[in-house]
C-alpha cells in the first residue's frame, strides 16, 4: 500500500456493511442466535466475498479483520456485545445488523 487513500477504505466499509446485512438476514431467517463463533463465521464469509469480487483493494479489506484488534472469543456462547467498548468495525457492523434485522 503506497499511501492511505480514504476513498478506498470507505468503499470497503460500505460494501462490507451490505455484505454483512445479506449474510445476517440469512442467519436471522434461520433463527440463529448470534454467538461468538457465528460472529467470526459471518465476518470471514463477508470478507471473502469482498476479496472474491476483486474490485476492492485487498489491503483495505484486510484492515477490516477483527483479528487485527486483539482477541475475540470463538465460543458458542451468545455474543454479549452491549457492554463491549471499542469493538472492531466489522464486529460492530455484524452486531448492528443483527439488532435491526427482523
Amino acid at each position: 500500500m503506497k499511501g492511505f487513500e480514504a476513498y478506498k477504505l470507505h468503499a470497503v466499509q460500505h460494501r462490507l456493511q451490505l455484505e454483512i446485512s445479506a449474510i445476517v438476514e440469512r442467519h436471522r431467517t434461520n433463527g440463529d442466535v448470534l454467538t461468538w463463533k457465528l460472529l467470526h463465521k459471518i465476518e470471514g464469509e463477508a470478507l471473502r466475498a469482498l476479496e472474491k469480487a476483486g474490485d476492492l483493494d485487498r489491503d483495505y479489506i484486510r484492515m477490516m479483520r477483527s483479528s487485527r484488534w486483539g482477541y475475540i472469543p470463538r465460543s458458542n456462547e451468545p455474543a454479549e456485545l452491549e457492554e463491549e467498548q471499542g469493538l472492531p468495525e466489522t464486529v460492530s457492523y455484524i452486531h448492528q445488523a443483527y439488532r435491526i434485522c427482523h
